[in-house]
Formats: C-alpha cells, sequence, structure tokens
C-alpha cells in the first residue's frame, strides 16, 4: 500500500523556477529517465509539530486528481532529512499568474 519515498538526489536541478508563499519551485531532471519535472520544496520554516497541514492537503488533492487542466504530481522525495520534502510535478513552461493578470 505504501511505497518508500525516493531521495531528491535522484533529480539533477537545471533552474530555480519560482518561490511562492507555499515553497520554492525548481526545474530539474530525473536522472535515470531523463524526464524534466518541476521540484516543488514544502517549507517547513514555521512547523514545529510536523508536516504543515496546508502541504498535505494539497499532496493529497493533486494525488488524487487526473485531469488535464491539473498539474499532475508524480510522487513526493525527500532529501536529506525529512526537513527537506519535495513535490515531484509535471514542469510546464507557463504559469496561469501572467495570463490572469492580463484578464484584470
Amino acid at each position: 500500500m505504501f511505497q518508500r519515498c525516493r531521495s531528491v538526489d535522484v533529480f539533477e536541478r537545471l533552474n530555480k523556477i519560482d518561490e511562492g508563499t507555499y515553497g520554492v519551485v525548481y526545474r530539474a531532471r530525473d536522472k535515470k529517465t531523463g524526464e524534466v519535472v518541476a521540484l516543488k520544496k514544502v517549507k517547513m520554516e514555521k512547523e514545529r509539530e510536523g508536516f504543515p497541514l496546508t502541504s498535505l492537503r494539497e499532496i493529497n488533492v493533486l494525488l488524487s486528481f487526473h485531469h488535464l487542466s491539473i498539474v499532475d504530481v508524480k510522487e513526493v522525495v525527500v532529501g536529506s532529512n525529512l526537513d527537506s520534502i519535495f513535490m515531484v510535478m509535471e514542469c510546464m513552461e507557463h504559469d496561469l499568474k501572467g495570463p490572469m493578470e492580463t484578464m484584470k
């Protein structure tokens, strides 16, 4: 039922895409398959009681959805300690921020 999380070290970070309220996003390449993905690092700075509830909700929702209009979360990977947790997502060339701002 549960699978062991892979290490973030199986990815080569190519560049930083953006940083937002909930984490930093990097473009990365899977060293084994060559697939380019987005790695979203979950912010853990202010969490004293474990994994952030907002991140847990986001991961659960995105893992359960499979739709062309929703970014696909492929897996969750960990760094050398549990303070470094990343969501592996499909890498999109553009986000919705730009088009949404031009529509205002």
